[in-house]
């Protein structure tokens, strides 16, 4: 933090921080400025030897009164020259009688020294995939915004932000940021980092319409088709085959073990989707469900699937990660398996899709469907997590919707 006569190169001085606590640096940036700025309106005829003895004395109060347990190292108070801009207070006169006026300098808010504070404070509230999803979201936003010091931000800087962030990424993306930075800003007013925050309004509204799309029926029989054209102990095989016939997300039947494949005792088998174990997470807590296979559906194969599942009772049920399963069934499995009738728009996701409008143009009741999706509802598959739809009713729905429509 710097004190300079405005408009001197000579007559400045500045005070210095040797520690890497944000929260610590800013709190105290903060304090000293309200302590000078005090100071100087009370004694707008201060000299500068006053004014900077006044500063070192406020320095050496603030830096020694530390948060508990907190060491700090402070730098000293030293003269240096600055052409910095801060904030200006009221005209005093120097010891030679010439009318100037103080600057106080303090250290930028920036947007990366927000996140740091916002993740200290919020951090722990965020699953373990969420917060790293925040951190590369922050990350973006902050190489952004650069040095811009949040407490002086205009409208202008964060659609120009907006801007900068729609350069080469899809509407959808950039509103996911933004709302990453909404959240970030509206911490900071609260708690009094930042005066105001000037992002309502600020997503974009054309084009966030999901580019993906449903399969024809047509489409997932093809699919369906071509899994079983795979080995029996090939996991890529049943992660279409799955995906087709449960309306899982790609990180749901990315996720699944061993034990998450049940045979209840009424004889259905049903995939458990949870987020029990390290590592594994779902969208929401409404996300836990129990979806029932159903044996030829689209020409699935149960018994087969169960004979793959026994093999990997000494080891992982996937043996691919999330992120290579997307990559090889988006951009290999579907294209060969659709071959003339592959479009823009169809990717694994497509299935949900698909699933999901077939079932209301079947008339499939809404609680039923939604037990069947993991949609936020309130509705759950199974009566332990709530009195939902019985799994053993959503299991006869399904076989009467693929079976009843010829699969």
């Amino acid at each position: 933090m710097r004190l300079r006569a405005t408009g001197s190169t000579t007559e400045a001085a500045a005070v210095s921080l040797q520690t890497s606590n944000r929260r610590d640096a800013l709190d105290a940036s903060e304090q000293l400025t309200g302590l000078v700025r005090a100071f100087h309106l009370e004694n707008p005829d201060a000299s500068w030897s006053k004014l900077k003895e006044y500063f070192r004395l406020v320095s050496e109060e603030v830096f020694e009164s530390g948060r508990e347990g907190v060491t700090q190292v402070w730098g000293a108070l030293h003269d240096s020259h600055s052409d910095s801009v801060g904030s200006s207070f009221s005209p005093f006169k120097s010891a030679k009688g010439a009318s100037v006026s103080l600057s106080v300098i303090a250290p930028a808010v920036t947007f990366e020294a927000l996140s740091a504070l916002y993740l200290v404070d919020r951090g722990q509230d965020q699953k373990a995939s969420t917060l790293k999803e925040t951190k590369i979201c922050h990350g973006t936003i902050s190489t952004a915004l650069g040095a811009l010091d949040m407490r002086t931000h205009s409208r202008a800087d964060l659609v120009a932000l907006r801007d900068r962030l729609a350069d080469g990424r899809m509407p959808s993306t950039v509103n996911k940021l933004l709302v990453k930075l909404s959240a970030v800003l509206a911490w900071a007013v609260e708690n009094g980092h930042i005066s105001k925050s000037y992002d309502k309004k600020l997503k974009l509204t054309k084009g966030t319409e999901s580019s993906r799309r449903a399969f024809t029926q047509d489409q997932v029989c093809k699919l369906v088709a071509y899994s079983n054209t795979l080995p029996e102990t090939s996991w890529k095989r049943w992660l279409l085959s799955l995906g087709a016939i449960t309306g899982g997300r790609l990180n749901e039947i990315s996720q699944l073990t061993v034990g998450d494949i049940q045979t209840l005792s009424s004889g259905i088998t049903v995939i458990h989707i949870n987020e029990l174990g390290e590592g594994k997470s779902i969208k929401n807590k409404r996300s836990e469900r129990l979806v029932p296979l159903t044996d030829g559906a689209y020409g699935f194969d149960l018994a087969a699937f169960l004979r793959y599942v026994d093999e990997c009772r000494t080891g992982p049920l996937a043996q691919i990660g999330y992120k290579t399963a997307g990559e090889w069934v988006n951009q290999q499995a579907i294209p060969a398996a659709l071959k003339e009738s592959f479009g823009p728009g169809l990717t694994f996701h497509s299935l949900r899709h698909s699933l999901a409008s077939l079932m209301q143009a079947k008339g499939v009741p809404t609680a039923y469907a939604q037990a069947v999706m993991g949609h936020a509802s309130g509705t759950i598959t199974f009566d332990v997590y709530g009195s939902g739809v019985p799994v053993e009713t959503v299991a006869e729905m399904l076989v009467g919707l693929f079976v009843g429509d010829g699969q």
